[in-house]
């Protein structure tokens, strides 16, 4: 009014903005309300997660400005259920930029973000002095669709569809080039069930082999992981090993990549579109793949997990990497089915005359 007094909370806010604009533009810095969600990432959790070092925080921090953009100014004590809801369909609605286009976010991509956000609230909560009485579980916000996991799935005649495809030259290819260098990368996430963040990360050095049985682990070490289990070892199938021996790797230096990984996301989603592949398939679903086949030829559950990385007796495993096809159901009743002709063949020598014993009609007359 003409006082200088503002009339509503509106006009105030709308006024502190402005000046807070101003001071951001001349350079100045501006000190954040740490109870805000906004104030309390820049003091408090952000200084924990760049101390973390098992963690990608440079990623993860692009994570926390997005979830700042969306509820950086409600205090972190009134963050609740229909806030986290709120957030997860403006992410679903918000495109974002790979490459030269824009991308609409998938569930998994959302799902990402919440974690981080759980991480957020969950660190508040242990904060020392600061016990929110409206912190909610994040269980208790979203869950995953335990209900409905995946269900594609890539047989081993599709993959070596796909391994054939690795050799043709696509059209308007101005290189001239085909995709072979994607075959020894896709043959070992087929055989090892690694992810394609994992595999990034072999060097020479992680592979111990055996020259006579042509076989051999990968003991793979992450120093920045996203996940709790940074060491995993891994054996080597004699077709990998061939492979890798083709390929050149046994001639690497220790510290030299192993495979190519470069772009492999548009590479993979050609070829498995050119080897008729389901579009719902990603290089993920090797990981699937590989955990199906073992469990259907017989590997036990612990070692099957430990290659995953899963916890022992977890039930994503079950849920999410197990995709039973009819062949598997057949494979996995084989012993059963050995078995019991085993016992249909010793009933019939049981009740069944032999050959010699069977009189005939003269022999009766």
């Amino acid at each position: 009014d003409e006082k200088g007094y503002f009339l509503t909370r509106a006009d105030a806010e709308n006024w502190l903005d402005t000046k807070v604009d101003e001071l951001k533009n001349t350079g100045k810095e501006i000190m954040l309300n740490p109870e805000t969600v906004e104030g309390f990432i820049e003091d408090h959790y952000k200084p924990y997660l760049k101390d973390h070092q098992k963690i990608q925080y440079k990623y993860e921090f692009r994570k926390l400005d997005v979830i700042s953009e969306f509820l950086g100014e409600k205090l972190i004590n009134d963050v609740s259920k229909l806030d986290v809801l709120a957030f997860k369909t403006w992410l679903l609605k918000r495109p974002y930029k790979r490459g030269k286009g824009e991308r609409k976010r998938t569930e998994a991509s959302a799902h990402r973000y919440l974690s981080r956000l759980r991480g957020l609230l969950n660190f508040a909560e242990s904060t020392p002095k600061r016990k929110f009485d409206n912190h909610v579980s994040f269980k208790d916000i979203i869950r995953k669709s335990d209900e409905n996991p995946r269900t594609s799935y890539i047989s081993f005649d599709e993959f070596m569809r796909v391994l054939e495809a690795c050799y043709e030259i696509p059209k308007c290819n101005r290189w001239k080039r085909d995709r072979s260098h994607m075959r020894l990368t896709l043959i070992a996430g087929y055989t090892t069930g690694l992810r394609i963040d994992e595999l990034r990360h072999i060097t020479r050095g992680m592979i111990r082999t055996d020259g006579v049985d042509r076989k051999g682990v990968i003991k793979l070490e992450m120093k920045n992981s996203r996940n709790k289990i940074h060491k995993k070892t891994v054996d080597v199938s004699t077709w990998l090993y061939n492979e890798m021996e083709a390929a050149g790797v046994f001639d690497k230096g220790d510290d030299e990549a192993v495979f190519n990984t470069t772009n492999y996301y548009n590479l993979v989603k050609d070829l498995y579109q050119r080897a008729g592949v389901s579009s719902d398939v990603t290089f993920h679903t090797l990981r699937a793949a590989n955990a199906t086949e073992r469990d259907a030829a017989g590997q036990d559950r612990d070692s099957l997990q430990a290659g995953l990385g899963h916890s022992k007796g977890s039930s994503v495993t079950e849920k999410h990497y197990l995709r039973y096809q009819d062949r598997h159901v057949i494979e996995k009743g084989t012993i059963y089915n050995e078995w019991l002709e085993r016992q249909l063949s010793e009933h019939r020598k049981k009740v069944e005359p032999e050959p010699g014993d069977v009189l005939c009609a003269e022999t009766l007359n």
